[in-house]
């Protein structure tokens, strides 16, 4: 009745079996789907760092640093813009708008990235700008300015000043529950809590040591809107004149134009995606600007053409170490001489779930900006090695 079952046929057997198995297994095991496509990755580096796409005549080096991204640093979309000390404008960008390469457009020049901690520059250049406009001071107090710090339970608090909020010298520790509340860790304090700053304790005094702080950055952009009488989002996209550019403010979710970034949850953090996983009002002052790599070369580039105090200014009572990368916080980025004889190069980088950004400024004016849809899996080493082959190439003699 029953034909007899062949070797060849429970074969065939066991595999469909197999591949039903594993299919439901990937199917109803989203965290081991998600692994299962960051392994694909080499793949589809590979085929993005094949489709880089460069403005005429573009030193080489602006492909090498995207292409060292893309098969090193989890970045399969990239944008880099370089503005030589002269003004003439270079860029290169590569992989493609979606997740799935050859299958969406390749990226372009206009495409968006969030900028991430980026966006302190925009925040300490109005900083310095009202200084110049004699509004404030690096010594004024953020009490004075802030009435709703009142009668802090730390005094420490009352002597806080502008240039320890610029420096991140102002005693908040980021590995504290205060120190990063962008994050949802900890007490909501700014920029809808003020008050709740007479309920802190700070982590060290103020000026005594460095600890990197979101929560001074948006305290700052309270102070900007404060001595502006508007929004800081208001106040900025009106002084930096964003109805002339394509920057905008972020929110929880992607813009049209936006690029999809190279993250999925593989742990038990609890963040599904880079859009929902943050507080967007703490965020806006010290993180929360995008746009392409060359608008924010070419704004960057503005600021640092300022009159001194500009974003490469640095405190003269800060002793820090500048032969060590990303160590030495001026008043807005992060100087670098490796030698004493040698040139000194200025950083501001950044970094949310899947994304990072990075800006380098020569000693002649020259401008980096590199925006990536993903973050180094080796976090700071990866991110230093690409500083350190910017600070080569800038500084190479012809």
């Amino acid at each position: 009745m029953f034909k007899a079952l062949t070797i060849k046929d429970a074969i065939i057997l066991i595999l469909l079996v197999s591949l039903v198995v594993v299919i439901g297994y990937f199917y109803a095991n989203n965290q081991a789907r998600n692994i299962l496509w960051l392994k694909t990755y080499p793949v589809r580096a590979e085929l993005s760092a094949r489709n880089i796409s460069c403005s005429d005549n573009s030193p080489a080096w602006l492909a090498d640093i995207l292409q060292y991204q893309t098969r090193n640093n989890n970045a399969p979309a990239n944008q880099i813009a370089y503005i030589e000390p002269n003004g003439t404008l270079y860029y290169c960008e590569n992989g493609y708008v979606g997740k799935y390469p050859l299958l969406s457009d390749s990226i372009t020049a206009q495409m968006r990235f969030r900028y991430a901690s980026v966006t302190k520059l925009w925040t300490a250049d109005a900083v310095l700008d009202l200084i110049k406009a004699d509004k404030l001071t690096l010594d004024t107090k953020l009490s004075s300015v802030l009435s709703e710090i009142d009668v802090p339970k730390d005094a420490r608090v009352n002597n806080i000043t502008i240039g320890q909020l610029l420096t991140h010298r102002a005693g908040f520790d980021r590995y504290s529950v205060f120190g990063q509340d962008m994050f949802g860790i900890g007490k909501d304090i700014c920029p809808n809590h003020i008050d709740e700053l007479n309920n802190l304790t700070l982590g060290f005094d103020p000026d005594t040591q460095t600890s990197y702080s979101n929560l001074g950055y948006c305290l700052l952009g309270e102070v900007i809107s404060r001595l502006n009488n508007q929004p800081y989002t208001d106040s900025i996209a009106q002084q930096y004149h964003f109805s002339d550019s394509t920057l905008e403010f972020i929110s929880d979710k992607p813009m049209t134009d936006e690029i999809a970034y190279n993250y999925v949850e593989t742990g038990l953090t609890g963040h599904a995606d880079i859009y929902t996983a943050f507080d967007y009002d703490g965020l806006a002052s010290a993180a929360g600007l995008s746009g392409n790599a060359i608008e924010l070369a070419r704004q960057v580039h503005s600021m640092a053409d300022k009159t001194a105090p500009n974003i490469l200014s640095i405190d003269p009572k800060s002793a820090c170490d500048t032969t060590q990368i990303a160590e030495c916080y001026g008043y807005a980025m992060l100087p670098y001489q490796p030698q004493p004889n040698l040139p000194m190069v200025h950083y501001r980088d950044g970094g949310l779930l899947g994304l990072s950004s990075l800006v380098a400024i020569d000693e002649q004016g020259g401008v980096v900006a590199l925006l990536s849809n993903g973050t180094p899996d080796n976090g700071k080493a990866g991110t230093n090695k690409v500083k350190i082959m910017i600070y080569e190439y800038l500084t190479k003699t012809p």
